[in-house]
């Protein structure tokens, strides 16, 4: 099975060519970056991981819905009744990967925490 990869919120790429992709030169981790896609640099190797350290829900947590649930976006328009609960389910859904690469498990506890919060969400309303 083929994965795909969303590298950018408007663009995609399947996985095996994200791999291609970031298996570059680098000195340092932030040289080990395409668009929304983050690895680790290898420094004993000076090449970036091929494996990305974030995956497309914390893309998703990042670029979409963390400004949706923004304090302070929430100031301009009608408070939702969970929106500090999503928010912070959102910020820890798109820094899941700040110390290091994010296991299956985690990710599935994520998926299902944030779907839980917009089902009682559209429940609400």
């Amino acid at each position: 099975m083929i994965k795909v990869v969303a590298i950018d919120v408007d663009m995609a790429f399947f996985e095996p060519k994200m791999r291609d992709i970031l298996e570059q030169n680098c000195t340092k981790d932030e040289d080990c970056s395409f668009f929304d896609c983050f690895s680790h640099c290898n420094l004993k190797t000076q090449r970036c991981r091929a494996e990305r350290s974030n995956n497309n829900l914390q893309v998703i947590c990042d670029k979409i819905f963390r400004p949706l649930f923004s304090p302070q976006l929430s100031e301009h328009r009608v408070r939702h009744p969970l929106q500090s609960q999503l928010y912070r389910a959102v910020t820890r859904c798109a820094e899941l990967s700040k110390h290091g690469n994010v296991d299956t498990r985690t990710t599935e506890d994520t998926f299902s925490e944030l779907y839980n919060l917009f089902k009682a969400g559209q429940r609400k309303q």
